[in-house]
């Protein structure tokens, strides 16, 4: 995957915006590692640059991973009158919700110019369908792009193999409180953050319950984790959402006798999937994608149970594991399940959900996708770049300067100091900063791919 600066005028170009270098990285470089391979060209750039790319890299298709707000809806636009193709992967393809799911389909900001969609799921493809899309738009169902590294080759070559335990059962419990920390920052953090929701969503319109919820369910978890330790049966791997502080497991941590300690690795950066890969349980807090993680390679799964706020805890995801919603119950539960296996039932719903929720899980989703993607861009006619104005330019020259700098395009150098003086102002900032792709870390999963390619072959 040549770099803007090297790659051949012939090669016509995409740029993919990731949100998070954590959950979203890999699978857009492997996207790029199969876009290479059919002649184009894929740069991968943070979701603050959208508009810096635009003269800065000249592409002939930019994804999106949603055009939802008015900002993005405008820019598509101008997007079509500059004859660049728009598309749209989302991030986070299951709304269960039916609302939800029409809210993320477009129903309150049709005006978007979308050129393709794809879809995780049908259910998502038949709500696009309902609001009019397949008019202008080409919906493709691709299933679940990020689940391709539950298989082979990538579900070995790509990530470093886990550890061996030593001989008691590993048990990955992954907390999702994303919310809690909206309890501790100043109010209007959280009606910000929910106002384009609010009043659109049903689910969403007792918002602030559902951030109580996380912050009593982020409390009450150390009960749960006492259990595991106490026990003494297990390996345990704390895996923290990457939206939480990881201090507050830190400190729980440091209190531990020496010897519960030795039981416990908290993993708050690595990516999800060896550390699903190589459990022999997942335990998930209500509704959570790594459960769906942890079926598709047949890992057992234990839901625990909190507020059961409807934003938060959805029964048709439910029903795929089994329920514990009290401390002691917990180790008990794992024992049983690890010795007798999950209920026949619970596996035949898990394989219907599956197939309905992410389509396919047979490790192509990134190649089907990068086939669409390249037809799409070869077949399109060229854009009018005439139509950059200097607004543009001196963003795509500020996105050239940072990336030459090993910064992504929204670094602020003031923002020590802006945390200093008012942190609960500045947190949320600073942490969309962190999460954001560098240079460094591109060039990092284009290695890994390179290196997988070549032991496969």
């Amino acid at each position: 995957m040549p770099s803007a600066a090297t790659s051949s005028s012939a090669r016509p170009r995409v740029v993919l915006l990731v949100d998070s270098k954590t959950r979203d990285l890999p699978v857009a470089a492997l996207i790029a590692h199969h876009l290479d391979a059919l002649g184009v060209d894929c740069l991968l750039e943070p979701l603050e640059a959208y508009r810096a790319v635009l003269a800065a890299h000249r592409p002939d298709m930019i994804i999106f991973n949603h055009l939802t707000a008015s900002h993005l809806v405008k820019f598509s636009q101008r997007l079509a009158e500059m004859g660049v193709l728009t598309a749209v992967l989302s991030n986070e393809g299951i709304n269960y919700d039916p609302d939800d799911l029409k809210f993320n389909s477009g129903k309150h900001h049709t005006g978007a110019h979308i050129d393709w969609f794809f879809c995780w799921n049908e259910p998502h493809r038949q709500a696009l369908l309902e609001l009019g899309f397949g008019e202008s738009t080409r919906i493709e169902v691709v299933g679940v792009p990020r689940f391709d590294f539950y298989a082979e080759p990538w579900s070995r070559a790509f990530f470093q193999p886990t550890p061996p335990g030593k001989g008691r059962p590993r048990v990955l419990l992954c907390t999702n409180f994303s919310l809690a920390k909206f309890a501790e920052l100043p109010r209007e953090q959280g009606d910000k953050f929910f106002a384009a929701w609010k009043d659109r969503i049903p689910i969403y319109r007792d918002y602030w319950r559902a951030i109580e919820g996380h912050a009593m369910a982020s409390r009450r978890i150390f009960d749960y984790l006492d259990a595991l330790v106490q026990a003494g049966d297990f390996d345990v791997i704390l895996r923290p959402h990457p939206r939480e502080a990881v201090g507050r497991y830190e400190e729980w941590l440091a209190k531990l006798p020496a010897e519960q300690r030795a039981l416990v690795t908290l993993d708050a950066t690595s990516a999800i999937t060896p550390l699903i890969l190589g459990c022999d349980l997942e335990i998930s807090c209500e509704t959570c994608t790594t459960a769906l993680e942890s079926w598709i390679v047949g890992k057992p799964t234990v839901e625990l149970l909190f507020a059961q706020h409807p934003m938060l805890c959805h029964p048709e995801h439910g029903a795929c594991s089994t329920h514990c919603d009290a401390p002691d119950q917990l180790v008990p539960l794992i024992r049983r399940i690890l010795a007798q296996g999950e209920p026949p039932a619970i596996l035949a719903t898990r394989r219907r959900h599956l197939a309905k929720w992410c389509h396919t899980s047979d490790g192509a989703s990134c190649q089907r996708l990068a086939a669409l993607i390249a037809r799409a861009v070869k077949e399109k006619q060229p854009a009018d770049w005439s139509r950059l104005n200097a607004t543009d330019r001196r963003r795509g020259t500020k996105l050239k300067l940072l990336h030459n700098l090993g910064l992504a395009y929204h670094f602020d150098p003031l923002m020590p100091v802006k945390l200093r003086l008012n942190r609960g102002r500045y947190a949320i900032k600073h942490h969309a900063y962190e999460k954001s792709i560098k240079p460094a870390d591109v060039r990092e999963a284009r290695a890994l791919l390179q290196r997988a390619e070549a032991q496969r072959n």
